[in-house]
Parts: structure tokens; sequence; C-alpha cells
């Protein structure tokens, strides 16, 4: 990286969130650390975004504000923006999302003891949509742990995952060694991009939450399971990453292995649609399930998911492990103190 470089560039796709980008923007002037640039892509919105984003601009030179010429859609837009950064890491954040005031320190302070690693992530603090606290999630169950590259793989063919795009940490140049976001994905870009990151380097979690994720009807993470958008992502992408894969090797077990908890998952979700009556999106499953389920192992598997997902279901624990939210210190409205006693200092 060239000396005038920042230490961190972060990452911000957008479309239409005028109404939650002062938070998002607030957040990253408020970081501890003071070294970053903020790259804001616009994906052509219609909303006041633009003039929101242009107001901070013209106060922080840090902030850096571009308008794609036509729509590039979620995973295009996202990509546009990780790929413009300059620094030595990426801190992907959706625009809706905001961080935690020493989140830019704390994982800057991670990585550089640990060189090995190309992908960081964090807790999430799950808030609601007026940006109050819910609950801490995606907890690793310690402080900091690191991982190796081909025990995240292991853990993605047990069919966990690694965080969303806001909880995203990247070493620079792990992210150009591996191509970035690749667009052609509908939904799960960033469980793709987290992959293939996996295969050149080692992972770090901290369960000390850094990000805020807000809840709210437009979110990329809350997709309509009618549209069926991640079902095919979810299959493809270990087709891909899963290789080469051989008979017995270890790439065949985990692609077996997931694929096929994957299968009975739907299977089941197929009978639960149809007794809900939702017949369209019953049918459109079927056909998603002919085409890129594995039937072989999947079908015995649901003598093992179906039990595992009643007991889960009636003891509650169906949902990812959370703990209770901290207070409101990293709010929107606690950020926008921070910055107005700064700007008055």
């Amino acid at each position: 990286m060239k000396a005038d470089n920042p230490l961190i560039s972060v990452c911000v796709p957008t479309y239409n969130y005028g109404r939650f980008i002062r938070d998002c923007i607030e957040s990253v002037m408020a970081q501890t650390l003071t070294d970053w640039e903020l790259i804001i892509c616009d994906d052509c919105s219609t909303d006041n975004t633009a003039e929101i984003v242009a107001e901070y601009a013209k106060r922080d030179a840090r902030i850096i504000y571009r308008c794609n010429e036509q729509r590039l859609g979620m995973n295009g837009n996202i990509k546009r923006a990780a790929d413009s950064g300059r620094g030595e890491y990426l801190k992907i954040l959706c625009s809706d999302d905001w961080l935690a005031p020493n989140c830019l320190e704390v994982f800057t302070t991670l990585m550089a003891a640990n060189q090995e690693v190309v992908l960081a992530t964090s807790a999430e603090i799950l808030s609601d949509e007026a940006g109050e606290p819910l609950q801490v999630q995606f907890l690793f169950g310690e402080e900091m742990c690191v991982r190796t590259g081909e025990e995240m793989l292991d853990r993605m063919g047990a069919g966990e995952g690694f965080g969303g795009n806001s909880s995203f940490f990247i070493r620079s140049s792990a992210y150009r060694a591996v191509g970035g976001y690749d667009d052609r994905w509908r939904y799960a870009a960033d469980y793709d991009l987290a992959a293939r990151l996996c295969r050149i380097g080692n992972y770090l979690h901290t369960d000390e939450p850094l990000f805020y994720g807000r809840v709210q009807p437009e979110s990329s993470s809350a997709t309509d399971p009618a549209t069926l958008v991640d079902v095919k992502d979810w299959f493809e992408i270990p087709h891909r990453i899963f290789q080469p894969r051989r008979f017995g090797n270890r790439e065949w077990r985990r692609y077996q292995r997931l694929t096929a908890s994957l299968t009975a998952r739907y299977l089941v979700n197929c009978l639960l649609q149809e007794i809900r009556g939702r017949h369209s999106y019953a049918r459109d499953l079927r056909g998603l399930l002919i085409q890129h389920g594995n039937f072989a192992l999947g079908i015995p598997w649901l003598a093992v998911h179906i039990p595992m997902r009643i007991s889960r279901y009636l003891i509650g624990t169906n949902k990812p492990i959370s703990m209770d939210a901290p207070g409101s210190a990293g709010s929107p409205s606690a950020l926008r103190r921070i910055n107005s006693r700064a700007e008055v200092g």
C-alpha cells in the first residue's frame, strides 16, 4: 500500500437507505481509530441518500461517495464498494447497520497480532428497526479464537456459517488474491467469499460484539422465504468450493454431509409448507431439490434431522446462541452525542 493510503477502508453498499445511513456514517466517524476511509457506493438510490452523504462528505474528506451509472444489484454493489478500498484492511458494513465505537481498533489489533489470519468476524448486537439493542448473537463461546481455514471449511461442511457481510474484517491482500466478491451469486456472496478466503488463510472470531445489525423488513438478511433466493446458493456454492472432490476424500465428505443435511431440511420444509397451504412455494422448492438435492444421503439423514428439529423446537434452542444485549452506549443517539462533542472540541 502507498504511504498515503488509509489503514482501513470501510466499504458501504447502499440503496434507498437514506433513513438509516446517518447511523452508519456516524458510527464510522465515532471510531477510536481514525486512520480510515469510508467508501459509500450508491446503487442509484431514488431517495435522499445522495444529499445526506454529501452533507457528511463536506465535513470529512475521508468520506467518499460513488453513485453507480446503472443498477448493479446487491452483490454487484457490495463488490464495487469492496473493490474500491485502498486500505490494508477492508471493513464491510451494510448501510442499515453500524459499528461499535472500538470496532476498527479491536479488529486491527487482532489482525496485526495474527498475520496468518485473512478474515476476522465478531459477535453482533441485533437491534430493532429504531436501533434499540435486542440481543447479542453469533457467539463462539470464547473471548477470541483463531481457527485454521481447513477447520472453518469443516465447519461449513457441518452446516455452520462464517458470519455475514457486516461482520467481515478482511485483509485486503487476501481479498484481492481470491478475486473478491463474486457478484454472480444472487444471495450468498458473503458465504462464498468467506469460504474462498479460508482456502488461503486462517479465520479469527471475537465474542466481543463490534457491530450492530438492524432488523427491518428490507434488510438483505430478511429474505422472504417464498422467493427461494437463497436455496440455490446453499447448494451451488459448496459444489464449487469443495473441489477437487473424489470419492472418500475430505472435500467429498464435506460436500456429502452438507448437501445431505440441506436436502433433509428442505424436504421437511416442503411438507410443512404444503400443510400451511403454501402450495406454490412447496412446488418450487421441490423443483430446486430435484435439480440440486442429495437424495441418496438426504433421505436417510431425515432420521437424524427430524428428531433434532423437534427437540430444538420444544426446548427453544432452534435459534442461534445468544445473550442479553448491553446498554445503549452504541445506539445511534449515543453515537450522535459522541460526534457532536468531537465537533465542539
